[in-house]
């Protein structure tokens, strides 16, 4: 029996919660999800669920003007960053809660593929240490970035891209890369991105491969994460 409600903002269908699901639902969480730009987004913010777990997406947080929608949802962020609402944030979602608190959200290093992070002291001391037995390897499908968020933590960086996960307080946790991703799911991910990775020049057939690699080992250390962090929140 479900004790606690997580609202799940997602942005494209294959996008979804992952392994970060089955964390949530072993701990008691009934997951319902919000499509935006479709769902209305009202009942978030007027029935606060115990988390709010914000999804990744193909577009820019500053992109207002062609998806009005966006600024809905940065208000129901706000709202929740100000009430003290637990948060998590993949990718897309990193970006919202680091525009919504303040910071500055902009295109940067296209990083897409699997690589590994390297942790900040803070980094491993925190839930990001369940990475370590995936060689800190993850999953990186972005190609904006953000400024540290008033008051947040860095907790991870690339050679290339410095921000690559925070948490505020024991309220949020922000990832710019995919630690969510089961591998079944990884077609999935390259359908849906064939745009994208034929602009950058990248093989799928690469990404492929290396998720049959390292892509259960990943994902298996990514719910552990998903699980410590929710545990270290009290959620």
């Amino acid at each position: 029996m479900a004790t606690r409600t997580t609202h799940v903002i997602q942005h494209v269908a294959f996008e979804h919660a992952g392994v970060s699901g089955n964390a949530l639902r072993a701990r008691g969480h009934a997951l319902q999800v919000f499509q935006a730009g479709v769902d209305d987004l009202t009942p978030i913010s007027e029935n606060p669920a115990d988390l709010l777990l914000i999804l990744g997406g193909p577009i820019g947080v500053y992109e207002t003007d062609a998806y009005p929608w966006l600024e809905a949802e940065l208000a129901l962020i706000r709202q929740r960053l100000a009430s003290g609402g637990k948060m998590i944030g993949v990718c897309l979602g990193a970006q919202l809660i680091a525009r919504a608190a303040g910071a500055r959200v902009y295109p940067g290093t296209r990083e897409i593929g699997w690589a590994p992070i390297t942790p900040t002291p803070a980094g491993q001391d925190s839930a990001l240490a369940e990475l370590a037995a995936a060689n800190w390897e993850v999953l990186h499908w972005h190609g904006d970035t953000f400024e540290l968020p008033p008051g947040a933590q860095l907790l991870a960086s690339t050679a290339a891209v410095q921000n690559q996960a925070y948490t505020i307080g024991d309220q949020a946790l922000a990832l710019q890369f995919h630690p969510e991703v089961m591998p079944r799911d990884i077609e999935a991910w390259l359908i849906g991105h064939t745009v994208e990775l034929g602009k950058a020049g990248i093989d799928p057939r690469t990404i492929r491969a290396r998720t049959a690699e390292v892509g259960a080992r990943v994902a298996a250390a990514g719910e552990r994460m998903f699980a410590r962090w929710l545990e270290d929140v009290g959620l």
